[in-house]
């Protein structure tokens, strides 16, 4: 009879065993980071890893991929996710209206056809990563309330109102930030930028190159640390001194940017920080026209001589001479020394 509860006993341990065994199995699968796939429009939820193995094709949705947890990786394997420009519609979207959300990651996507290709609202310490939020109908990549969202390779252009909007943002920063007119890299707070097709004239003696962007605060205390690449092909088509490079801004005039403004020749990059940005302006890296010096042109320079062998300076001396004989002088010597011989004679 003991025996026979030992056993039980015995059994009994080995199935809580087994049991506790497994549940450690499951969350230990749960706590992978396996990359779920997905091929059409849809709410995550969870964190991980989510692929798109897909191009999403004119999508009439208003947001098409809504991310609404933390700790969230949304990669879009180089596929495109595509609107019809719907009111107020949105491609990727980050938010969740009952709390705020980090660490948030989009990348290799490109979003098109949207009021807003990219939105992250409420969202701290997120990032964009290769991604094109490029032909939308208002901004390719919006923020709002996401302070220290990090952009790297990110492509914004063709939006008709913004490449890039923050407000509300601070420390938002970007590595190669590209814009239909420029390549920036920059750490701004409340700033909008786009491209500007052409800039305004009347630059005091100066050249823009070919690197221009329109930029302008969205409050009050929008400040930004820009850098703006160009190579020498930029600085030789310009015909301006690289030394010179500055960044200018164009609001009804323009006037090199006051404080940190300069240009480093080693990295081919204009560093300057504009800590009052305000209403729409240009900007532009401008440098002092490079003006050729002219070549000195040798000039003949008649010297008088008394004697006949003598030369010009500076050059091969004129002489003018007759059609008609061997010179004018040498006339007048033979008719002067016949004058005396006759006038001579008739004396004698």
């Amino acid at each position: 009879m003991h025996h026979g509860r030992r056993v039980g006993l015995v059994v009994c341990l080995l199935v809580v065993a087994v049991g506790v065994a497994g549940v450690g199995g499951l969350a230990s699968a749960q706590s992978t980071n396996d990359t779920t796939t997905i091929d059409s429009c849809r709410t995550i939820a969870n964190d991980g890893e989510y692929a798109l193995t897909a191009d999403i094709e004119d999508s009439n949705r208003t947001v098409c991929v809504q991310i609404l947890s933390d700790d969230v990786v949304f990669d879009g394997n180089g596929h495109t996710i595509d609107g019809v420009n719907a009111s107020e519609s949105v491609g990727v979207k980050v938010n969740n209206s009952l709390t705020g959300l980090s660490n948030v990651t989009v990348r290799n996507v490109t979003t098109t056809g949207w009021t807003a290709g990219v939105y992250y609202q409420g969202v701290a310490n997120g990032s964009l990563e290769a991604v094109n939020a490029s032909a939308n109908a208002r901004n390719g990549v919006l923020l709002r309330d996401a302070p220290e969202t990090e952009l790297r390779n990110v492509t914004a252009v063709d939006n008709d109102r913004w490449s890039l909007y923050t407000i509300n943002s601070s420390g938002v920063s970007a590595e190669r930030f590209e814009t239909s007119t420029s390549t920036l890299s920059f750490v701004a707070t409340d700033a909008a930028l786009t491209g500007v097709e052409s800039v305004p004239g009347g630059l005091p003696n100066r050249t823009a190159i070919d690197q221009h962007v329109g930029m302008a605060g969205t409050g009050q205390n929008a400040t930004i640390r820009l850098t703006v690449g160009y190579d020498d092909a930029s600085v030789a088509d310009a015909n301006v001194t690289e030394n010179s490079l500055r960044l200018w801004g164009y609001d009804r005039n323009w006037s090199q940017v006051p404080g940190v403004n300069y240009v480093n020749t080693d990295r081919n990059v204009v560093i300057a920080n504009v800590s009052a940005l305000g209403n729409t302006s240009t900007f532009a890296p401008a440098g002092q026209t490079t003006t050729p010096t002219p070549t000195a042109t040798r000039t003949a320079t008649a010297t008088a001589t008394d004697g006949p062998g003598a030369a010009a300076t500076g050059g091969t001396a004129e002489t003018t001479t007759s059609d008609d004989g061997p010179g004018f002088g040498l006339v007048v010597a033979v008719v002067a020394l016949l004058a005396t011989a006759l006038i001579a004679r008739r004396r004698d």
